[in-house]
Formats: structure tokens, sequence, C-alpha cells
């Protein structure tokens, strides 16, 4: 099933006293809340509805401010604390080429060149210097794949594959935990 919404920020709390609520953007680029019109609100999974940006302001790296129309009072923007805010997966922004967001990646199957199925992507761990992949197989037995170009050899989000070029030793730990079971 493709995912239909995507998460770009949560709602904190109220900010002042005139209906702005504190925002953390988990999108890589919070300037994209300047070009929304209106989002989709849902608090422990129950959609709130549609609601129309009316102002957004960058406070910081991980902060916006952000007032909603209709919305004139803290009280008013109370009961939004904690509400996850969502975009329509057609409204995302595109991605540069060999970059994928986290959630294209999550259940897709991975496959060594030689076609040895290892399992599916359960989980992108996010790292500085790279990010790691998780991989379970159907026995649960997890490979950390680090997100570089000499391991990562494809990513075909149309035939929905990964494909990988082992370097020595990384399915060793791996392939022995499959054949115990």
């Amino acid at each position: 099933m493709e995912l239909q919404e995507v998460t770009i920020g949560i709602v904190l709390k109220p900010h002042a006293l005139r209906g702005v609520v504190k925002v953390r953007p988990t999108t890589d680029d919070p300037q994209r809340y300047h070009r929304l019109e209106c989002v989709r609100l849902y608090s422990r999974g129950a959609a709130l509805g549609e609601f129309r940006l009316q102002r957004v302001e960058i406070a910081g790296p991980q902060l916006l401010l952000v007032k909603f129309a209709g919305f004139d009072s803290s009280d008013a923007v109370e009961a939004l604390r904690g509400a996850e805010i969502r975009i329509a997966r057609t409204e995302i922004l595109p991605t540069a080429e060999n970059q994928f967001y986290y959630f294209d990646l999550i259940g897709l199957p991975v496959q060594t060149e030689t076609g040895l199925a290892l399992g599916k992507v359960v989980e992108v761990i996010e790292h500085p210097g790279n990010d790691l992949w998780v991989v379970h197989d159907e026995a649960q037995n997890e490979l950390l794949l680090p997100a570089i170009s000499s391991i990562i050899k494809e990513v075909d989000l149309k035939r929905k594959r990964i494909v990988i070029t082992p370097i020595p030793g990384l399915l060793d730990d791996f392939l022995s935990g499959k054949n115990s079971t």
C-alpha cells in the first residue's frame, strides 16, 4: 500500500496569546511551509481536518511559528498540541538524483547483484557520515546496510527493489544467522 500522506511537522505547543503554535518541522526544507496553503492535522491517528496556513515564520533551524486561519487564541490552539501536520504525497518536493525519502525505502526488498534475496528495509537510521538501512529477513535476522554508493548499486522505486554489492564481511553474520534457523 502506497503512502498517501506525509508528515512534515509536529505541533509542539501554543506560542503567545494570538493563536500561534510552535512547530517542529520534520522536513529537510522548512521553507516549504511558505509554499503551502493548507495542511491536514492528525492527533493520535484521528483526522482533525484541513487547516489553512495564515502565517509561517522560521524561528530557528528546528522551530517554526505557525498561525492557522480561524484560531485566534492560545486556548483555541491548545487542542492542536502534539498533532501531526501532513500533506498529500503528491505535494512533496522532488528529490535529487540518487536521493530518496525514507518512507519510499521502507518495505523495499533488498537483493545482491547475484540475486540473493536479503529481506526488506524496515528502518533508516540517520548518522552524520552515512545513513544505515536496517534490513530484516522473514526470520527477523537483521542486516545494517551503510547507505554508500560502493554498496548500494540500485534503488529502483518503480520496480520496487534495491540491489547491493556487499563488501567483504558485510553479510557474514547475517548469512550465518539465516543458516542457523
